[in-house]
């Protein structure tokens, strides 16, 4: 059996002198023998203050359940969002509303229960960063290279920015919508200027009749 920190109620795995990593840092800085934490929070097992769930016995979380809830926590500064507007209908809705298994709605949830999260516009916002509202806008034109206006349009980024493969962009480097042709060009040629600008000249050239 793996020792553990000789402070009273740690419990924690013994790193050096006999201490924990925490409790020999507390040594290390005050040069006192380390005393046990008063932490502000309840105790293990409390309910996560962003989504819930109850911290897990031995993670000695005492106020969120994973680090991914604390950094959002740490986001809002500690103070816990009652509500949140939707990305897609734009109506407010409660973050206090509990799932099935008892759970808060999480404070980064971009919609509401109404608006179908696995849409087309829910999920072109979540790649790209890009409202239902932009979205229309910018094909109102059509494609931004050949004006077709395509059944289904495609968003272009800044591959330099954003690289290809990238599941979720920055929501800064959108440059406008392509139809399928125009995009699939352009990827073929990698997004290259230089190489585009050769394709047209080679195109314009002149052809020799035999």
């Amino acid at each position: 059996m793996a020792a553990v920190c000789t402070v009273a109620d740690c419990g924690q795995p013994s790193r050096k002198r006999g201490w924990c990593g925490s409790h020999y840092s507390q040594w290390y800085r005050t040069g006192e023998a380390p005393q046990p934490f008063r932490y502000k929070w309840a105790a293990t097992g409390s309910a996560c203050v962003v989504c819930g769930k109850a911290a897990p016995a031995g993670s000695r979380r005492r106020k969120h359940c994973s680090a991914a809830c604390q950094q959002l926590d740490s986001r809002h500064r500690g103070g816990r969002p009652t509500t949140a507007t939707c990305i897609l209908c734009g109506h407010e809705f409660s973050l206090n509303r509990r799932t099935t298994s008892g759970r808060l709605q999480r404070t980064d949830t971009r919609w509401c229960s109404d608006c179908d999260r696995e849409s087309p516009d829910a999920m072109r916002f979540k790649r790209y960063g890009i409202t239902p509202e932009r979205y229309v806008e910018l094909t109102a034109n059509g494609c931004a290279i050949c004006g077709a206006a395509d059944r289904k349009m495609h968003v272009d980024h800044d591959h330099a920015c954003c690289p290809a493969g990238t599941y979720r962009t920055c929501g800064e480097c959108v440059r406008g919508v392509l139809c399928g042709q125009c995009n699939q060009a352009i990827g073929l040629l990698n997004d290259d200027p230089a190489r585009l600008a050769s394709a047209v000249a080679y195109l314009a050239a002149p052809r020799s009749r035999t």
